[in-house]
C-alpha cells in the first residue's frame, strides 16, 4: 500500500483503540505465505541440517510494506523428494503474499543458511546478501522488481558455512560494509556418527567435534566494489564457531563496534578505532563467558537500553540446560552478566534459543523480550525427557526497572504453538504500530505471526533516509524524551538469528500524547533536532531536517 506523506499541520492527534492482550495469530496459511523449509536431509544426520533457516524483512519495491526473504535449503545425499528446493521472496500486497521469486530473480538453489539487505550503493533500493553452505550470494536491486546476481563482479568471496551477517558503515563513510560470521569446518564427506552406540541410536553431532571458521569483514569501496579487509582488521585472528552477530556504538565514541554470539566457545567484542581495525575485548569486558567464566552456545544476539540508563545491553541465546544470558552495559567499557537478576534465566532452562528481539511490546517505553525456540537434536527425547524438539516460543515483559517477567502461555495466542523455531525477523508487517514477527522453522512450515489488534497506548516510529550518512541510516542513535523517560536506540538491521529485521524505529510512548524532543545523530556526525511531536504514527526524516509524517 503506497502511503501517504503529509506535513505536520495536517496531523490529527488521537490515541488508537487497541486490546490489552498480548495475542498473536499466525496468519501464515490465511494470508498465503506457503513457504516450508526443508533441510534436505534422509536420515544421515548432516550436521548443516538443523542449524538453519533464515529470514528477512525488506522493502525490496519500495511500496512501503515490509516483503519477506526466506532461506531454503538444498538436496544433501539421499534425499528423493520429487519438490524443486530454492530460496523465496514474497510480495506483501495489503495482507496478502505473492510468491515473486521468479520474477525477480533471487532463487537460489544453494544449501542458504542465513541473509541479510541494505542499501549498498545509497540509490534508495534494498540489496541482498544470502549465507551459504558454500559459496554465498550478493544480489544487486535494480531498482525495477528485479535483482541481479553479483556475487562474482564485486569482490566479496566466502566459501566457508556463513550463518548470520549485518551490514553497517564501519568507518562512517557513508557507505555500508559486510561482515559475515562463519560457523565451523564441516564437509559432507566426513560426516562423523554421533550418539548413543549402546542402542545405536543416532543424533547430531556437538559443534565441539568440529574446528571454528574465521569470519570475514568485507570494506565497501564504492561503484560495486568490496575489499576483504578481514586479516588487516583484525578479525580474522579470532577463530570461533559465528551464529549471530550485531553492530553498535556500544562505548559510545562515534563508530560501530561488533558483537559476535559463538557456539560453545568465547563470544566476540570487537571494538571499533574508527580507522578500520578492530580489538578483540570479550575476556576483559566480561562479554566472553558467564558469569561462571564458562563458554555458552550462543545463538542468537539482540542490543538494547533495558534499564533505560541510555546504554545499551546485550541479550544472548543459548543451548537447553543454559539460561539465555543477558550482559548490563555498566558504561565505562565492562559488563555485567544478570541474567539471574533480570528473571531471565530459569525460565530458560529446558529451551534451547534461537531468534530474538528486545521490542516494547506493551508501549510503556520499557524493552520487552522475545525469544523463539526449537531444539537443534530432532530425537532429543531419547537423550533427555525434559527436552523436546519442537518448543514454543517466549515474551517476557520488562517490570519497568530492567527485570522481566514471562508472560504465561494462555496470554500469547500461537506464540505458544510448539514449533523449532529458527532465524525470526522482527518488522510492522501490517503498518499499524506493533511488531509482528516470521519465523523460519526447520524443516517445518513458517510462522506468520501478526500481532492482534492495534495498540491500546502510544507510539512513535521513525523512517530515515541518510544523505550524507548511509542511505539506510544503520548506526544512527535516536533520543526521544519526554516528561518521563529518556529513550535511545540506534538503527540497524541486523540481530535475531539468521536474520534482517525492519530498519525503522519504534518507540512506546505509554500515554504520552506528544513527544517533547527527538534528537538524531546521524554517523555523518549531523545531529538533527525535532519537538513537540504527535503520537501514533511514522516520520520520516531526511538527514539535514526535512520531516514528514507517513501515513499508511
Amino acid at each position: 500500500m503506497k502511503p501517504i506523506l503529509l506535513s505536520l499541520s495536517f496531523l490529527l492527534a488521537g490515541i488508537p483503540d487497541g486490546t490489552q492482550d498480548i495475542i498473536f495469530y499466525d496468519l501464515a496459511q490465511e494470508q498465503g505465505l506457503e513457504f516450508v523449509h526443508d533441510h534436505g536431509g534422509s536420515g544421515e544426520k548432516y550436521y548443516v541440517e538443523t542449524m538453519g533457516s533464515g529470514v528477512c524483512l525488506l522493502d525490496y519495491d519500495n511500496d512501503y510494506d515490509l516483503d519477506i526473504y526466506f532461506c531454503q535449503g538444498s538436496p544433501l545425499p539421499g534425499w528423493d523428494k520429487n519438490i524443486n528446493l530454492e530460496n523465496k521472496l514474497f510480495q506483501n500486497d495489503d495482507g496478502h503474499w505473492t510468491d515473486v521469486t521468479a520474477v525477480v530473480g533471487v532463487g537460489d538453489k544453494s544449501y542458504s543458511t542465513g541473509c541479510t539487505c541494505g542499501d549498498v550503493d545509497n540509490d534508495g533500493d534494498t540489496d541482498l546478501y544470502v549465507t551459504n553452505f558454500g559459496k554465498d550470494i550478493f544480489y544487486r536491486n535494480n531498482g525495477n522488481g528485479t535483482f541481479t546476481n553479483v556475487t562474482d563482479a564485486v569482490g566479496i568471496i566466502n566459501y566457508d558455512w556463513g550463518s548470520s551477517a549485518a551490514f553497517f558503515d564501519m568507518d562512517n563513510d557513508g557507505l555500508l560494509d559486510l561482515y559475515v560470521t562463519n560457523y565451523v569446518e564441516y564437509s559432507l564427506k566426513k560426516n562423523p556418527w554421533c550418539g548413543d552406540k549402546n542402542t545405536n541410536r543416532r543424533a547430531y553431532c556437538d559443534p565441539d567435534i568440529f574446528s571454528g571458521s574465521p569470519d570475514r569483514l568485507f570494506l565497501n569501496l564504492g561503484d560495486w566494489v568490496f575489499k576483504d579487509i578481514s586479516a588487516a582488521s583484525g578479525v580474522m585472528a579470532q577463530k570461533g564457531k559465528g551464529l549471530g552477530v550485531i553492530p553498535a556504538d556500544f562505548d559510545r565514541d562515534g563508530d560501530q563496534d561488533l558483537y559476535v554470539a559463538n557456539d560453545k566457545v568465547m563470544n566476540h567484542y570487537y571494538v571499533n578505532d574508527g580507522k578500520g581495525h578492530f580489538k578483540e575485548n570479550a575476556l576483559f569486558t566480561g562479554l566472553g563467558f558467564n558469569e561462571n567464566g564458562r563458554a555458552e552456545a550462543g545463538m542468537g544476539v539482540d542490543i538494547g537500553d533495558v534499564n533505560g540508563d541510555g546504554w545499551q545491553d546485550i541479550f544472548v541465546t543459548n543451548f537447553s540446560g543454559e539460561t539465555n544470558t543477558i550482559y548490563i552495559n555498566n558504561k565505562d567499557g565492562f559488563f555485567s552478566d544478570e541474567t539471574s537478576l533480570a528473571g531471565l534465566g530459569q525460565p530458560s532452562l529446558n529451551y534451547l534459543g534461537f531468534g530474538t528481539k528486545f521490542l516494547d511490546i506493551n508501549c510503556d517505553g520499557w524493552l520487552d523480550l522475545f525469544v523463539v525456540n526449537g531444539h537443534v537434536i530432532d530425537n532429543i527425547h531419547y537423550f533427555n525427557k525434559d527436552y523436546t524438539h519442537a518448543q514454543s516460543k517466549q515474551i517476557f515483559l520488562n517490570n519497568m526497572d530492567g527485570t522481566f517477567r514471562e508472560l504465561p502461555p494462555e496470554l500469547i495466542g500461537d506464540v505458544n504453538r510448539p514449533s523449532v523455531g529458527r532465524g525470526a525477523a522482527f518488522g510492522d508487517l501490517d503498518n499499524d504500530g506493533d511488531i509482528d514477527v516470521v519465523i523460519s522453522n526447520n524443516n517445518e512450515p513458517a510462522n506468520l505471526l501478526i500481532r492482534d489488534g492495534t495498540p491500546n497506548k502510544n507510539w512513535i516510529g521513525f523512517l530515515l533516509i541518510g544523505v550524507e550518512s548511509n542511505y539506510d541510516a544503520i548506526g544512527t542513535r535516536i533520543v526521544i524524551k519526554t516528561d518521563e523517560m529518556n529513550q535511545v536506540k540506534f538503527v540497524t538491521t541486523a540481530g535475531s538469528y539468521l536474520a534482517a529485521n525492519d530498519k525503522r524505529i519504534l518507540f512506546g510512548l505509554n500515554h504520552h500524547i506528544s513527544v517533547d524532543k527527538a534528537s538524531i545523530k546521524w554517523p555523518s556526525g549531523i545531529t538533527d533536532s525535532f519537538t513537540n511531536l504527535q503520537t501514533n504514527c511514522y516520520y520520516q526524516i531526511r538527514e539535514g531536517g526535512s520531516i514528514s509524517v507517513i501515513y499508511y
